[in-house]
């Protein structure tokens, strides 16, 4: 009985061994490899980005700090998001990228500063200088550096928390438009506060510019901001039927006002929308 359990406990000794031997041997990483999910508009050096994560070779694959990897390239490359680093056993990991594309720009402190929909920043420039293109397609955040209170030195890699603006872009493509269609008619964006007429308490909107000129203003933004984007666009797709009774003139330089009703549930139904011209409400 005795032999029994010795020649047991000793296949399971050999067992055991053999997984440590394999896991210091054959699962440890030999090879990094490097795969673009879109197309990128600047060339980048695949062996600097494997060697900006840190990932060292003959590293157990089991025991590996992913998260840790993606911060350090994210970091030494602002302009790349890892979309996930992938094990294939027994030994080859392969990071997953795509490119950040610009969609804010904002000036803080002196500088001008690109960022992406997530709020990375994505390169900061002293504005004297010319070098950073804001493109027609980047949103400006005007007139909002109070209210945004970002500070100084504020580096390329940094997340910042802005409110709205968090929820701004998933807002535009919950309406089911792209990029390029969502905020292609849109110059600029600012915030501003008006008065609740019921409570009287002051509420935080956003003033969209359209590269048209038009300004349009989404009260109380911090609701339903998805419902009162929809709403926006319906109005302005369908302007000149919905006030029919309104010159082009007055209708191509009025501002467009999207709210909500009290006690609504902010669906797109239960918002509405008014123009003002010159200071006037020219519509019910």
């Amino acid at each position: 009985m005795k032999k029994g359990w010795i020649i047991a406990l000793s296949v399971i000794g050999v067992v055991i061994i053999t997984i440590i031997i394999l896991c210091f041997t054959l699962f440890t990483v030999q090879s990094v490899k490097i795969q673009f999910w879109t197309s990128t508009a600047e060339e980048y050096d695949e062996q600097q980005i494997i060697e900006s994560s840190q990932i060292k070779t003959g590293k157990n694959i089991f025991f590996l700090n992913k998260n840790a990897f993606s911060d350090n390239i994210e970091k030494a490359f602002p302009f790349l998001k890892v979309i996930n680093i992938e094990t294939s056993f027994p030994s080859t990991l392969t990071i997953h990228l795509s490119e950040r594309q610009s969609f804010y720009s904002l000036q803080n402190d002196g500088q001008t500063i690109l960022l992406d929909s997530e709020l990375k920043v994505l390169s900061t420039q002293a504005s004297v200088l010319p070098a950073i293109e804001v493109k027609s397609e980047i949103i400006k955040l005007d007139g909002s550096q109070e209210r945004l209170q970002l500070g100084e030195n504020i580096q390329p890699g940094q997340f910042l928390q802005i409110d709205l603006l968090q929820s701004f872009y998933d807002a535009i493509l919950l309406n089911g438009l792209s990029r390029e269609d969502g905020i292609g008619m849109i110059k600029s964006v600012q915030f501003f506060e008006s008065e609740n007429q019921v409570f009287g308490n002051a509420e935080l909107g956003l003033k969209m510019t359209l590269n048209s000129g038009r300004e349009v203003f989404l009260h109380n933004a911090n609701y339903a901001l998805a419902y009162k984007l929809a709403k926006f666009f319906a109005v302005e797709k369908a302007l000149p039927s919905l006030a029919p009774n309104l010159s082009d003139e007055v209708l191509n330089g009025s501002e467009i006002h999207i709210n909500n009703y009290i006690g609504s549930d902010y669906s797109q139904e239960e918002s509405y929308f008014y123009l003002v011209y010159q200071g006037q409400i020219v519509t019910k």
